[in-house]
């Protein structure tokens, strides 16, 4: 793999913007957990353990108990599916430039043909840049009615029983995964930085010359580590800064002419901030069933 290049300098402002834009973005899901849902599974945690000294009536208050707070939950909003209960983040970030990323996607392919899998692994899993935010959701419908499907085999001191249902229960918690790119989003928080500086009083073209680029850069960065859709995504950015590096090149007006950037980069980052469906992995077959469908 070629010798990681150091980026282009961020600007110490946008660095602020990315951060804050990082929090905000795990602050969001943060504020989704409900207290219900959180005490709700401790309940249930709380539920075996009384199943194991054989409590029955402690169980069953219990029991009571969850069916009451999940209640809360469903009646706020009957088309509720998941409650978020837990919100974890993880951040990986590829240090080098394109030319880095090209490199390292050429030895991959080198290494797999080679029969090198787990070196090529190696690599691919340092080929992102990306904020994580795992997010663990209880699924609102599975829990009452396990809850009431025990309540007889507690009553019946079926115990073992009823733990064994419940402890399925708690094994149905859907993990869901949301995956922020960086590169675009420090081209995003780029452009609004370089908005306000091109509204304000007597805007310094050369330095929103230097912030363009570096959104720039950091697109080209995205696009190469694959994140969005190479001509859907990219092209229209790509249009739009050309106009704008013209634009930057002649006596016209600064004001607003990062707005249409912005709002782009804005809509692709939402899009991204959903929990992102499972990869589908290859099975043997596929490659022959694409082939005849394509005839």
């Amino acid at each position: 793999m070629a010798e990681v290049k150091k980026r282009m300098e961020e600007n110490k402002e946008v660095t602020k913007k990315v951060e804050a834009a990082q929090d905000k973005y795990v602050d969001e899901r943060v504020k989704k957990i409900t207290e219900e849902a959180v005490e709700a599974i401790n309940l249930v945690a709380k539920v075996i353990e009384l199943l194991d000294k054989k409590e029955k009536d402690k169980a069953l208050e219990e029991i009571a108990n969850v069916l009451g707070k999940l209640e809360v939950l469903i009646t706020r909003d009957p088309n509720l599916q998941l409650v978020p209960v837990d919100v974890r983040e993880s951040v990986v970030d590829f240090p080098g430039t394109v030319d880095d990323v090209e490199a390292a996607k050429t030895e991959i392919v080198v290494l797999i043909k080679t029969g090198e899998v787990q070196l090529a692994r190696d690599i691919m899993l340092n080929l992102a840049s990306e904020l994580d935010i795992f997010v663990t959701a209880l699924p609102i419908g599975t829990y009452p009615v396990v809850l009431k499907a025990i309540i007889p085999l507690i009553e019946q001191e079926k115990y073992e029983e009823a733990k064994r249902l419940l402890i399925e229960a708690l094994e149905t918690l859907v993990l869901e995964k949301i995956v922020l790119p960086l590169p675009i989003l420090r081209a995003e928080q780029t452009i609004i930085r370089a908005h306000e500086l091109a509204n304000g009083e007597n805007p310094n073209k050369d330095e929103l010359k230097e912030l363009l680029a570096y959104a720039k850069e950091q697109l080209k960065l995205a696009e190469a580590l694959g994140y969005g859709r190479v001509e859907i995504d990219y092209k229209d950015l790509y249009e739009e800064i050309e106009k704008l590096e013209k634009i930057l090149e002649g006596e016209e007006s600064t004001k607003d002419i990062f707005e249409t950037l912005k709002e782009k980069l804005s809509g692709i980052m939402a899009k991204f901030n959903k929990p992102k469906a499972p990869t589908k992995m290859p099975q043997a077959g596929d490659n022959k069933e694409n082939k005849e469908e394509s005839k």
